[in-house]
């Protein structure tokens, strides 16, 4: 006999655990209300991000193999005879004991190209990779930018630029170039989109 059942509301909840559904609070019991809240009660929020959005969670149950591999739920084995929700950073990481690195905002890409009004993206410190899937740093929508169509590296107060073999090449100031300097006001074309690059240095 299954140990699930689906309340008149449609709501699924375990049968030996509950009385009636846990869901329906004008059906329950005072004292399944009470076991209900006693377990929400015991359940850890973990949000590092400081946010108020839990766009991206993680739920692991209590009896989950995981209990023993993840890094994260090792960590607080001991609290764990509830839920733990934890709640990923923009960044994707999970785990409260991984430091978040930040990148300094070193300079920025402007097109007019797409939008009417413009784009601006972002430049920061270490490379900044350019293309059209959504593992880049900038995300271009144009179908004649390749995948990983270039980068842009920032080092030592410098900014470089290289072709990563892309199929319609990229230009800066109208010369093609497979690697090279960039300075500020410098015109870059990759495909159909043109940017004009801008730097704090």
């Amino acid at each position: 006999m299954s140990e699930f059942k689906t309340c008149s509301n449609g709501h699924n909840y375990n049968s030996t655990q509950y009385g009636v559904c846990p869901y329906c609070p004008v059906m329950i019991t005072d004292a399944d209300y009470s076991k209900t809240m006693e377990d929400f009660k015991k359940t850890i929020l973990l949000d590092e991000t400081g946010g108020s959005q839990l766009d991206k969670t993680i739920i692991i149950e209590e009896n989950t193999d995981t209990l023993t591999s993840n890094p994260v739920v090792a960590d607080f084995q001991d609290q764990l005879n509830k839920t733990i929700i934890v709640s990923k950073n923009e960044f994707g990481i999970s785990s409260p004991n991984v430091p978040v690195v930040r990148r300094k905002i070193v300079g920025w890409l402007i097109t007019f190209s797409h939008e009417e009004y413009g784009q601006d993206y972002k430049l920061y410190t270490g490379r900044n990779k350019i293309g059209s899937t959504p593992n880049c740093d900038i995300v271009i929508n144009d179908s004649s930018v390749s995948a990983e169509h270039a980068t842009i590296l920032f080092r030592e107060n410098t900014f470089f630029i290289r072709d990563n073999f892309s199929t319609n090449g990229t230009f800066v100031n109208g010369k093609n170039v497979e690697d090279g300097k960039l300075k500020d006001g410098d015109k870059l074309e990759l495909g159909n989109t043109s940017f004009t690059f801008k730097s704090l240095y």
